[in-house]
């Protein structure tokens, strides 16, 4: 009996000591509670004010700007090449805004230095990234396939300016990069659209400085150039696409380059070759001559690879796979497209094409040889003032076929290839409350670090004193006895 009373009496001085550590912890937290928000507010308001006065990622204005045009997804541009974003912040583009803004281009290096730009990445490529794993270490042998179908590149980009190392302030610097973002879109138009050089190359030929038929003949190549330029738009062209701006079609305007080349530069070379319009026939004979000797041995080199290219698809033998349905005697062999042997085909095509032209010149150029030497050695003023009169209509007909191939090109690339290749998503604005979210976004890490330690030490001292509260409770008790 006189045992149980012990234990009953022990386990009622525990409970009162629980009750009495627990109610002295309640006190303590109670009594600390106003001193630890007191130092979490100035903790927090501390890192806020040292990142406004002192951090330079806080100085900074962003924009969003996306790309949609066929080859982004792969990382491509639209000539085929890797996409450089960093294109986005070029000399050139820098300067010409800087200029625009009356400020000296000697920031160039110092604006492109501050100027950041990071991919966005979506929520479904995010996703496509996670299974990465599960598909290499899935029993499927199409995982590789698989991966690759879950390549990602990026088509919208964040892009960030820093001016704190500049003597702008922030509605200038967010001024500055819109303007900047603006001139990408324009210069992303002239280095992928409607290539200017192309049609300036044609009006290029000075008629002053060579003999009329040399002239024409730089004449002719330059619209074939031109004609090579319309056909490799009009190869994309799936929809048939015409302007609405000039009327016309891609085949309309490779009808009127023929015209003018079967029409106005061969019918003015023949009257010149007939009429022996020549200020030098030696030299034109020359001339003719080297050309004569040159495409003949192109043709002869072309001819050999074209015998090579034959012999070597004669001999090419196709990838081929068996297949075995359970026993040998049931095996079927399928013979499987070679991109190899798809390529020899091409080629060949490509140089018995080769050949037929260098046929049709050499023929051409020995036909001239013999209109010049049956010609008249002189020919008078009012036939050399008529060749010059059609070259100045030839000339103002081409001028006016170019400005309808860049209206035209300029239309395609707007309204069908690249209607919405660069778009800007968001400008880049500035405001003072935008300055106060970029402070606290920049301390957010770092408060909610330092408060996670304020707590632990406001839980640690609450403790301490508690158990401090009980050390002297024990020891008055006990000197007491």
């Amino acid at each position: 009996m006189k045992k149980n009373n012990i234990t009953t009496k022990k386990k009622s001085s525990c409970m009162r000591t629980d009750r009495f550590c627990f109610t002295s912890l309640v006190h303590n937290l109670k009594k600390l509670f106003l001193p630890w928000i007191i130092i979490s507010v100035l903790n927090m308001v501390g890192i806020v004010s040292v990142n406004m006065f002192f951090s330079d990622k806080v100085d900074s204005v962003t924009a969003s700007i996306s790309f949609y045009y066929n080859g982004i997804e792969n990382g491509l541009d639209p000539n085929g090449c890797e996409f450089e974003k960093n294109s986005i912040k070029n000399d050139d583009i820098v300067s010409q805004a800087l200029s625009e803004m009356g400020l000296s281009e000697e920031l160039t290096e110092t604006v492109q230095n501050g100027i950041f730009i990071d991919s966005v990445v979506s929520t479904s490529a995010i996703n496509n990234i996670i299974n990465y794993d599960s598909i290499y270490n899935s029993s499927n042998n199409e995982w590789t396939e698989s991966l690759k179908d879950s390549a990602y590149h990026p088509t919208v980009y964040r892009v960030s300016f820093n001016y704190n190392k500049t003597s702008l302030n922030g509605d200038n610097a967010a001024s500055l990069l819109n303007l900047i973002l603006k001139k990408y879109q324009m210069y992303f138009f002239e280095t992928y659209g409607y290539n200017e050089s192309v049609g300036k190359s044609v009006l290029s030929v000075d008629f002053d400085g060579y003999d009329y038929l040399i002239a024409l003949d730089m004449y002719n190549s330059k619209l074939n150039s031109l004609a090579n330029y319309i056909d490799s738009l009009s190869a994309n062209d799936k929809a048939q696409f015409r302007s609405n701006e000039t009327g016309y079609s891609f085949s309309d305007l490779t009808n009127s380059i023929n015209l003018i080349r079967s029409v106005d530069v061969d019918t003015l070379t023949s009257y010149i070759l007939n009429n022996g319009v020549i200020s030098d026939k030696d030299m034109i004979l020359s001339y003719y001559n080297f050309r004569l000797d040159n495409l003949k041995r192109q043709k002869q080199n072309m001819t050999e690879r074209l015998n090579s290219t034959e012999k070597s698809i004669k001999d090419y033998q196709k990838d081929s796979v068996v297949i075995y349905d359970g026993s040998a005697e049931n095996a079927a062999t399928i013979t499987e497209t070679s991109e190899i042997y798809d390529n020899l085909i091409q080629s060949k095509i490509q140089m018995q094409r080769d050949i037929s032209n260098y046929d049709k010149l050499i023929s051409d150029y020995t036909n001239r040889i013999k209109a010049i030497n049956s010609a008249s050695s002189s020919s008078s003023n009012a036939k050399k003032e008529y060749v010059e009169s059609q070259i100045d209509s030839l000339t103002k007909k081409t001028e006016i076929l170019i400005e309808n191939v860049k209206l035209t090109a300029n239309d395609y690339f707007t309204t069908v290839k690249f209607p919405n290749a660069v778009s800007i998503n968001s400008q880049a604005r500035y405001s003072i409350s935008h300055y106060f979210k970029s402070a606290i976004n920049e301390s957010i890490r770092l408060i909610v670090i330092t408060e996670l330690i304020w707590v632990t030490l406001y839980l640690f001292i609450s403790i301490a004193f508690c158990f401090k509260t009980k050390a002297k409770k024990l020891f008055k008790n006990h000197f007491a006895k």
